[in-house]
């Protein structure tokens, strides 16, 4: 088991409150990842499980005991940092198993435990190298490995992966995944980064200012925003967000615009606009089409069809707009919808073509 609840949490740092009154379950089991700019406070919510940034008030609850006091060690969680945090004078195997010896569990099975973990992660034929003999992805996997060895109830990251190289954090993305398929072990993994977050997630904890905006699976997030903070920070290249009459904006995806030479049949927003950016990345083509007031959206598509300044008519369906409220949240389809797409009509959506 390895559920965690957050209870009223509050967190402050002197006079600067970071965290207020935050409620908030991670479910047993799960790849929960929590996601968000630099500042938000998901860093404080993963030392607050770990107990070394413990909260300034309310609980922390695992598996309903209450842990908001217990010293770090006595957690049953294990936490793996940024720097990887392994020491150079250690072999890969006497750094795996560092922490068995502290908490003096027999020899035996102290060999035994590594040498199985150490399988797992492909870490065998390293056993007895230093880990400075290593690859920056060898040296994470230490890390990994000296976290499973312990065999918490929760395994804590706070970005892994972000002194990798693009290549090499794709493939450690893709071992994650199948390191918490093999453990079914609850993972809570910290990162500013959409794209971890959407490929790795069971569910995703999207913040903003020490406050939960939104959590919900990828596909939730993805296509059901609550606003249009989450609408853009998820999704490559974002949701274009335009202004409407009253402070109102509408949005769309970029996979979901169509482009051609003439007006479609029955689409709510059809404007006319420029080429002024081609992407041709293989599998699909980016550009940046610039309206006749100069305001520039962004379309993806997997035809390469349109050259540079070439004039094109972008259209997207009704079912394809988003609106958000004045305040920015989001404005539901059940919710007065003619009002916004007539609104929509006024800003030029239709006379432009």
């Amino acid at each position: 088991m390895g559920e965690i609840v957050f209870n009223k949490v509050e967190k402050s740092f002197g006079t600067n409150k970071v965290i207020e009154n935050l409620d908030l379950t991670i479910q047993d089991g799960k790849f929960t990842v929590l996601v968000g700019a630099s500042g938000c406070g998901k860093t404080t919510l993963l030392r607050m499980i770990a107990g070394i940034g413990p909260a300034t008030a309310g609980q922390v609850l695992l598996d309903g005991k209450d842990i908001t006091d217990v010293a770090p060690g006595k957690r049953d969680v294990a936490m793996v940092f940024q720097n990887y945090a392994i020491y150079p004078t250690m072999t890969v195997r006497e750094n795996i198993e560092f922490g068995l010896k502290n908490k003096k569990v027999p020899k035996q099975i102290r060999e035994s435990r590594v040498v199985a973990v150490a399988q797992s992660v492909g870490l065998t034929e390293y056993l007895d190298r230093k880990p400075n003999t290593l690859s920056g992805g060898q040296r994470q996997r230490i890390a990994l490995a000296r976290a499973m060895v312990k065999q918490p109830r929760v395994f804590l990251m706070d970005e892994p992966l972000s002194n990798l190289d693009a290549k090499l954090r794709i493939q450690m993305r893709v071992e994650l995944i199948r390191l918490h398929e093999q453990l079914k072990t609850t993972f809570v993994y910290v990162t500013h980064d959409q794209v971890e977050a959407m490929s790795m997630a069971d569910d995703i904890v999207i913040m903003d200012k020490g406050k939960i905006l939104q959590q919900g699976s990828p596909e939730q997030i993805y296509h059901d925003p609550n606003n249009a903070y989450i609408a853009q920070f998820i999704g490559s290249p974002a949701m274009n967000v335009l202004p409407m009459e009253g402070g109102y904006q509408y949005g769309f995806r970029p996979e979901r615009v169509m482009l051609s030479h003439e007006k479609p049949k029955g689409t709510l927003l059809c404007r006319r606009g420029t080429v002024r950016v081609r992407e041709m990345l293989g599998s699909e083509t980016l550009y940046q089409i610039a309206f006749q007031d100069g305001t520039m959206v962004a379309v993806k598509m997997l035809q390469d069809t349109f050259q540079m300044n070439e004039d094109v008519i972008l259209s997207v369906s009704k079912e394809h707009l988003f609106f958000f409220g004045q305040d920015g949240n989001r404005i539901r389809r059940d919710e007065t919808t003619a009002l916004y797409c007539r609104l929509l009509r006024t800003v030029g959506g239709t006379s432009d073509v």
